[in-house]
């Protein structure tokens, strides 16, 4: 049995423009890529389309410093 689990969007405004993304001729689409979550997006005030990964955790060399 599915759990009933209030589900809230958190990516709603463009990154370009700033318009919401959760107009119903804009595209927000969430989906997964191991254990990140990934949004397919396209503005219909701009026409910015691209995707928005929200990572887990980052591996990053440190920087040597001068």
């Amino acid at each position: 049995m599915a759990e009933n689990k209030n589900y809230e969007i958190k990516l709603k405004y463009c990154p370009n423009c700033g318009e919401s993304l959760l107009k119903s001729k804009s595209l927000l689409n969430e989906y997964w890529i191991s254990s990140d979550i990934a949004y397919f997006c396209w503005c219909s005030d701009c026409s910015w389309r691209g995707e928005i990964i929200e990572m887990e955790r980052v591996t990053a060399p440190e920087l040597a410093s001068q």
